[in-house]
């Protein structure tokens, strides 16, 4: 059985929906025929300074994805142990102008940012359920990219590439047959 561990970077927008996440990451895997026991670290990582661009006021996430990594390395953590960042935060990555998720399979290791996930980013009213559902799918998709997969073409994949909010509402949380038997591979 693989273990995943779950960071959060934040406790506001985050430590009220670990619970619910950690079950919900574990179902998604388990319809596509992979046990996983997914855990969640025991206390806030604070994000470091050094990843904050102060012109952008978002984190860069190449940066904080290499800082969780280290971190839990120093923690005692295997470097094959997939780990998830997660924070309510804003995060781009070079040549974009924001991202929802990073993954850098290499480390075996993710972040997603929340922020842009709420619609109150967007000036509507606050959604749990829709909110908690789009953290759902951008979590299972960063996972995914840890565990090998690339982004896929199958309509509602878990997969599919997401630039803005309306392509994440547009796909499922989980799995297709063919990212699924890849996973299983």
């Amino acid at each position: 059985m693989k273990r995943i561990i779950i960071v959060p970077f934040t406790s506001h927008g985050v430590l009220e929906y670990l619970d619910a996440l950690k079950e919900s990451l574990a179902e998604s895997l388990r319809r596509a025929g992979v046990e996983a026991e997914v855990v969640v670290w025991s206390e806030v990582l604070k994000p470091p300074i050094k990843c904050f661009n102060w012109e952008r006021k978002q984190y860069r996430a190449q940066c904080l994805i290499e800082y969780l990594r280290s971190t839990l390395q120093l923690s005692g953590v295997e470097r094959s142990t997939p780990v998830l960042g997660l924070g309510f935060l804003d995060g781009y990555e070079e040549g974009l102008n924001f991202v929802f998720g990073e993954a850098m399979p290499n480390l075996s290791a993710a972040i997603v940012f929340s922020k842009r996930l709420r619609q109150e980013f967007y000036g509507s009213p606050p959604d749990f359920n829709l909110y908690f559902e789009r953290l759902v799918k951008e979590a299972v998709h960063e996972l995914g990219h840890v565990l090998g997969l690339d982004h896929c073409r199958s309509p509602g994949c878990v997969m599919n590439f997401s630039n803005s909010i309306v392509e994440v509402d547009a796909k499922t949380r989980y799995f297709c047959n063919e990212c699924s038997r890849r996973l299983k591979g």
